[in-house]
């Protein structure tokens, strides 16, 4: 009994320095953004500083991922894995998302409720934000939040424990609630949280979908895909639907 209970806290003191590292890589890609200007590209500021914040943050994680695999010798999935699997289950994701994603603004669309949007939608805006979601939002957001967090989880726990009912690991679902909890807009002073428990959800959903593919593919790539196709829809179908509700 004695040994489970070390070997419990163990594993949450790991849980707890992940979730601290994740806050601390994204403080620090807040604060190196701020140190710039943006006026003369994105007078809108609505895809260049949160591009720098991404590189800033997926250079601290690639940091800690070459530090850790030259220390316990483990894969963090820097390569094309299972190619087969990998793109079978992007094809699925994508598909599913897509249909998703199209339905909900159809609905949104045959309501008149697609808010609009706080900058205006010309071709720098465009292709700004939709160059980010394709280029940054999967590369460093997987790093960070998949392919960090579960490998060490599974050297730290075991060897991607599964769940009884769902086939899902451990590992993974810890990693996908770590990635929801990046989705809660707090500050220390003065003290305040704001949750959307929609937005918590939808990332722990797709935080499991994202790790289970990483497992199963053995590659981080695949992740990555899904997670830039699954924003770069989700950005670009509303600008379609906007446009179209637009008189």
């Amino acid at each position: 009994m004695e040994q489970k209970q070390k070997g419990i806290f163990y594993n949450l003191v790991i849980v707890l320095l992940l979730l601290i590292f994740q806050q601390l890589a994204s403080a620090v890609g807040r604060f190196v953004a701020n140190a710039f200007t943006y006026n003369w590209i994105d007078q809108d500021g609505i895809f260049a500083w949160i591009s720098v914040h991404h590189i800033v943050q997926m250079a601290l994680a690639l940091l800690a991922v070459g530090i850790i695999r030259k220390r316990l010798k483990v894969n963090f999935g820097f390569c094309f894995g299972n190619i087969r699997a990998g793109i079978k289950y992007t094809m699925i994701f994508s598909m599913v998302i897509f249909i998703y994603v199209l339905v909900s603004y159809y609905i949104g669309y045959a309501n008149h409720s697609i808010q609009a949007y706080e900058y205006p939608l010309h071709c720098k805006n465009v292709i700004g934000t939709l160059g980010f979601q394709l280029l940054l939002s999967g590369p460093s957001e997987e790093i960070l939040f998949r392919a960090l967090p579960i490998t060490v989880l599974i050297y730290s726990l075991g060897m991607g424990r599964k769940t009884k009912k769902l086939h899902i690991s451990i590992e993974t679902m810890l990693a996908a609630f770590l990635f929801s909890l990046a989705h809660i807009n707090w500050v220390l002073k003065p003290f305040v949280i704001q949750v959307d428990w929609f937005q918590l959800i939808y990332a722990f959903i797709l935080g499991i979908c994202y790790g289970f593919v990483y497992e199963k593919s053995e590659s981080i790539v695949y992740p990555m895909a899904m997670h830039s196709i699954s924003n770069v829809l989700m950005v670009g179908v509303g600008y379609v639907f906007f446009i179209l509700q637009s008189p």
